[in-house]
């Protein structure tokens, strides 16, 4: 009798022990589980960080490139290049810009002034022109395109201006007169004498060209 209690002691004993051991394993599979799990909590943060912070680069990389470009774009259409010859900085708009004006294999200069209308105009050269007589005194042509206007009142007109009717129609005047309609300054030719002689009755044909 003695002995039975001596053994069911014993195995009372080995079930707390292996419940105590069960236990504890337990709790340290727990302990790893979480640990892993920060772990790969701070991995995910740390990923995270890092594509933000590479997203943010790959922006400014490309925000950087693009203002490089804008600018680059701006330098080239402000020193537009003809295959005549180039018309200078655009930027500097004090600057007078040179043409030929071309009749009957006879080459006239012309000044133009440095504006956002004579900058469209120029783009288009080298071009030659079938300009219509009008009233014995100026050459028109409706060109193709039509062009920013910035057109006033002047009360007289003079022989060799070079005007902008309307926003398409070239004028060249080669008479000069009282005036009541609206034109945009583009400037006039320099030699008016010879270039008016040159142009004779009836429509002609002139080549507009930049001047090397």
């Amino acid at each position: 009798m003695k002995n039975k209690k001596i053994i069911a002691l014993i195995v009372f004993l080995i079930i707390i022990i292996l419940v105590a051991i069960i236990i504890a394993f337990n709790m340290f599979n727990l302990n790893q589980e979480e640990n892993l799990n920060e772990i790969n909590t701070l991995e995910n943060n740390n990923s995270e960080s890092e594509n933000f912070q590479n997203n943010e680069n790959q922006i400014n990389t490309e925000l950087n490139e693009n203002n490089t470009d804008n600018t680059q774009t701006s330098e080239t259409n402000n020193n537009q290049i003809n295959e005549n010859g180039g018309i200078g900085n655009m930027n500097n708009q004090s600057e007078e810009i040179k043409i030929n004006l071309i009749v009957n294999n006879k080459t006239f200069t012309a000044t133009l002034n440095n504006n956002e209308t004579v900058r469209q105009l120029v783009s288009m050269f080298p071009m030659t022109l079938d300009m219509s007589d009008l009233h014995s005194n100026e050459k028109y042509n409706y060109l193709d395109t039509t062009l920013t206007t910035n057109s006033s009142k002047s009360s007289r007109i003079n022989e060799g201006d070079i005007k902008l009717y309307g926003n398409n129609c070239l004028v060249l005047f080669y008479e000069s007169f009282s005036n009541s309609y609206n034109y945009t300054d583009l400037g006039r030719v320099d030699n008016v004498d010879a270039f008016v002689s040159e142009l004779g009755s009836g429509s002609v044909n002139i080549r507009f060209e930049l001047a090397n």
